[in-house]
């Protein structure tokens, strides 16, 4: 199995987009022979090259709300992941699927948009098979002003989900029952309660009612109380032994830029 996440960013709010102390260029997913780019935030297109990976790749764009620290760079991914745009004629070649929300659309050009394939038009409770894939919009609790999914994919031998920016609800551990892997956006460290976001004291509780447990949580999208000029130290060491010895999750990953993670090691 070659399947593998690429951390472009594990950085999120408006600190880390003014700052770049963590970056914001979201998350590659391979998977099947398929390069998915999730939350291509500001800085993605840059952090895709640093990293030494190919734009070129990418078939798959999801961006899950309208914050920009999740959808700022989507434009320059579309154009970056064909080498040709078009032909003698000016007909735009057609390539990739951006599955997104519906309130998403108007932030995006009509000259990109024509560069699609396919736009999906998704929110939680959707299901959409993408080449024998089962993607699933996953609840988020997070803006009301912008419309939001998190998302999971089932394939034949995992499944693996990323939270998205959320609170925790009701039916939040439900929702990630039979997920192999999840990837929990964690904007503050303890008990630091931020509105609509996640801090590692009040989702434990959720985490372990996950039925049957995660094989591994990979935490991401830190804040700057998380680890930021702005905050004392950096928190992330610590809360990867908090959940180490607070949850019943075999193994924790604590996002880095840059960090490429095979998903047969995560399955251990």
């Amino acid at each position: 199995m070659n399947d593998e996440l690429v951390i472009l960013g594990s950085g999120g709010g408006r600190h880390h987009i003014r700052t770049q102390y963590r970056a914001t260029g979201g998350i590659i997913y391979k998977f099947n022979d398929i390069q998915a780019h999730i939350d291509p935030g500001p800085g993605a297109i840059v952090r895709i090259n640093q990293f030494q990976e190919d734009p070129l790749k990418t078939e798959l764009f999801i961006v899950t709300h309208t914050h920009v620290d999740h959808y700022n760079d989507l434009s320059a991914i579309i154009e970056s992941s064909r080498e040709i745009l078009h032909d003698r004629n000016y007909n735009y070649y057609k390539k990739g699927t951006l599955i997104t929300t519906n309130g998403m659309i108007q932030y995006i050009f009509d000259y990109h948009i024509n560069m699609l394939e396919n736009i999906v038009r998704f929110k939680a409770g959707n299901t959409y098979n993408y080449k024998g894939v089962e993607i699933i919009g996953t609840k988020t609790v997070h803006s009301p002003k912008n419309e939001g999914f998190g998302i999971r994919f089932k394939l034949k031998d995992y499944s693996l989900a990323f939270t998205s920016d959320t609170m925790v609800y009701d039916g939040f551990s439900e929702e990630f029952s039979g997920v192999n892997i999840l990837v929990l956006n964690l904007l503050r460290p303890d008990s630091k309660v931020c509105k609509r976001h996640l801090c590692t004291d009040e989702v434990i509780p959720f985490l372990n009612k996950i039925d049957p447990p995660l094989n591994s949580l990979i935490i991401t999208h830190f804040g700057s109380y998380m680890d930021s000029p702005r905050s004392t130290k950096n928190y992330v060491p610590s809360q990867v032994k908090k959940f180490q010895e607070s949850s019943n999750i075999k193994n924790i990953v604590a996002a880095e830029d840059g960090l490429k993670i095979k998903i047969r090691e995560l399955l251990k």
